[in-house]
């Protein structure tokens, strides 16, 4: 009888008590009191109820998962922390895998990247145009530069220069320039995930204007590997910037080219 008379007395107790806490600290209060506010629900579950993976490209980290459950994998960012009993998340790219919740392993740690590719733009400047290039090279092209020269009004040339350079410091210093009074107006490329060689197409200034199609091809840096591209300014134009991209190896170039 004590009992049921204790049950009795705590019901009317426990709405009292309700009523009191919805007055004094509104809903955010209450979720404050009950920790529900220390919850982190942004992360979408996905089939082992871990978080969902961080956006592509983003390079954002891998949503942790919840108790049990796997953290998801990071897209360049690190993978996501496991839960309780649960495994941490693989990172992506570059990134570190998650840390394993209590119980659980940790993460398998992301593929490393290439590197922090830089972008690069070389020019001749005003009144230049490109005749050469130079640099450094081995197996492939670890640094790229031009060799530029005034162009004068009658369509001679200036004393040859080079420019600053974009890359790293491997392989062995090397130059090709075209033929004495011709100027570059495209290249051959051998190209994947990074440069390996480039050859020279040269042409005269007069025949560039006239639209002549015949170019000399001049020998470059580099060897020969992966697949090769010819690249072309415009008929009547020449080269006078590269740009593209580059770390410790030069990962791209692209022509700029201006009329003649």
């Amino acid at each position: 009888m004590r009992e049921h008379a204790a049950v009795r007395m705590m019901e009317p107790l426990a709405a009292l008590m309700a009523a009191a806490l919805a007055l004094v600290c509104g809903g955010a209060a209450c979720n404050a009191i009950s920790g529900v506010d220390a919850l982190d629900f942004s992360g979408a579950a996905d089939g082992t109820g871990g978080g969902g993976s961080g956006t592509a490209g983003g390079g954002a980290a891998g949503g942790d998962a919840g108790s049990g459950g796997t953290g998801g994998a990071g897209d360049a960012g690190a993978g996501g922390t496991g839960g309780a009993g649960g495994m941490g998340g693989a990172g992506g790219m570059g990134g570190a895998g998650g840390m394993g919740g209590a119980g659980g392993m940790g993460g398998a740690g992301g593929t490393g990247g290439m590197g922090s590719d830089i972008s690069y733009e070389i020019a001749c400047g005003s009144g230049n145009v490109a005749v050469g290039v130079h640099g450094r090279s081995g197996g492939s092209i670890d640094q790229i530069g031009l060799i530029c020269a005034p162009l004068a009004g009658d369509g001679t040339l200036g004393t040859a220069f080079q420019t600053l350079t974009a890359g790293g410091d491997g392989g062995s210093p090397g130059s090709v320039i075209c033929p004495a009074s011709q100027v570059l107006v495209g290249i051959n490329l051998w190209v994947d995930t990074q440069v390996y060689r480039i050859e020279l197409h040269c042409q005269t200034v007069e025949a560039r204007k006239m639209g002549d199609s015949d170019v000399n091809v001049v020998a470059g840096i580099g060897n020969v590997h992966s697949t090769a591209y010819g690249v072309k300014c415009p008929i009547g134009a020449a080269v006078v910037q590269i740009r593209g991209e580059a770390d410790h190896l030069v990962r791209a170039v692209h022509l700029g080219c201006r009329m003649l």
